[in-house]
């Protein structure tokens, strides 16, 4: 089954309001087995019944959101009416509920926009809105499908459950494709793919795809076969060892929680250029409070010897950022909260405060254990909000791997 997507509305193509339907039909579509093999934004206005007749003369179902309204640019009906080669009828029965929803609802809405919204293509079956005025429509003309939902999410949402998901488990059989993905840290989208893809071509594989996430690297592959993905997964695990950190929906920071819940191991946090980042991705994290002690945010020099008792001659002779102030940040904050391991971050994050020989980017990393610190740099592109991203996946993903070390000395 060929699916396809077409998202009306002026708004979406002048930036005012965020397209989010693509992201929920994609991954709709995958869970069902299905794949979104186009989208199409349009304009309100004419435009939207040629994009509709071109839609429908290439894929088997088209799902058009937006421009079901009662103003008079929501023209979806008619213009999804006519790429049909249906008329327009006005049905009582559809003014009637939502005439009584607006009425439930306060909603002072004119009839004529009401009446609008009542304007049914013949033949087409009304998909009622739990939350909203506007109902849905599904037409059908031999194997072409498609349906016509409201554009808010929250209105969208309950509908596509209702009607699209049922219609689409009904019609899938024998059609699915199913997807797998992996999280990877620490390498390329390059070297990811040398990794790995000559071996996944070998199995048989011919969907694989690579997408950098600023700082990571989500590994993809799809078949109709379950079991070559198995032996893709087998394969990705082999040859991706301690860079692979979760499959798909994984977060760097809820593998560090995980590891360390399973361990029995508590962490702490120093922070400087990261101002508090890495802290809060660990508390994003459900059941983090079993872990996560304590968390400083070090920003001035001042604070870094008051709250972590790095000493003032050598914040003088090596600066913040340097791999010895790092080790005192990290050795302070292991000894002030008495956790098993503390990291700590201090950088030059940018746009101002480099130097030649500490540039913009440049990112000092202390890693505490009982009885050993050490440290790390890194050099990261030179933007601020990049820097003090990837400057926390290098903090969490230090602290992954000593809990993996732990866990291998544990054995």
């Amino acid at each position: 089954m060929t699916v396809e997507l077409v998202s009306t509305g002026t708004e979406l193509l002048l930036g005012e309001v965020t397209e989010a339907h693509l992201a929920f039909v994609g991954r709709e579509l995958r869970s069902l087995g299905l794949r979104l093999e186009r989208q199409t934004v349009v304009p309100d206005g004419a435009a939207v019944r040629r994009i509709l007749e071109d839609a429908l003369f290439r894929s088997d179902l088209v799902i058009v959101t937006g421009g079901l309204g009662p103003t008079s640019d929501d023209n979806t009906r008619e213009a999804a009416a006519e790429a049909i080669g249906r008329k327009l009828e006005f049905q009582e029965a559809v003014f009637s509920r939502i005439s009584s929803f607006c009425a439930a609802k306060g909603i002072q809405v004119v009839a004529g926009g009401l009446r609008r919204q009542a304007m049914v293509p013949q033949g087409a079956q009304v998909l009622w809105n739990s939350v909203g005025t506007a109902p849905g429509l599904f037409l059908q003309k031999g194997r072409l499908a498609m349906f016509l939902l409201p554009g808010p999410p929250r209105e969208l949402i309950p509908m596509w459950r209702a009607a699209v998901v049922p219609w689409l488990r009904a019609r899938a059989k024998g059609e699915e494709f199913f997807w797998r993905s992996w999280w990877i840290v620490g390498l390329t989208e390059w070297e990811v793919q040398e990794r790995v893809e000559e071996a996944l071509r070998a199995l048989g594989l011919k969907e694989i795809g690579y997408c950098d996430r600023l700082g990571e690297v989500e590994l993809r592959v799809g078949s109709s076969e379950r079991a070559l993905l198995d032996q893709a997964e087998q394969l990705v695990k082999a040859r991706m060892g301690t860079a692979l950190f979760g499959e798909e929906g994984a977060t760097l920071e809820a593998a560090v929680v995980e590891l360390a819940t399973r361990l029995g191991k508590t962490v702490a946090t120093a922070e400087s250029c990261t101002g508090g980042l890495v802290s809060s991705r660990l508390t994003d994290v459900p059941g983090s409070s079993a872990v996560f002690t304590f968390g400083w945010v070090a920003y001035a020099n001042e604070a870094k010897i008051v709250e972590l008792e790095v000493d003032r001659k050598l914040l003088a002779e090596q600066g913040a950022v340097s791999a010895e102030v790092a080790e005192a940040m990290a050795s302070g904050a292991l000894r002030r909260s008495g956790a098993d391991l503390a990291i700590s971050v201090t950088g030059v994050a940018g746009p101002s405060g480099g130097t030649p020989e500490k540039p913009v980017g440049l990112v000092w990393f202390g890693l505490a254990t009982e009885g050993k610190t050490t440290s790390f740099k890194k050099n990261f592109p030179a933007d601020r909000s990049v820097v003090k991203r990837l400057a926390s996946q290098a903090a969490l993903d230090a602290l992954r791997l000593a809990l993996l070390d732990e866990s291998e000395l544990a054995r």
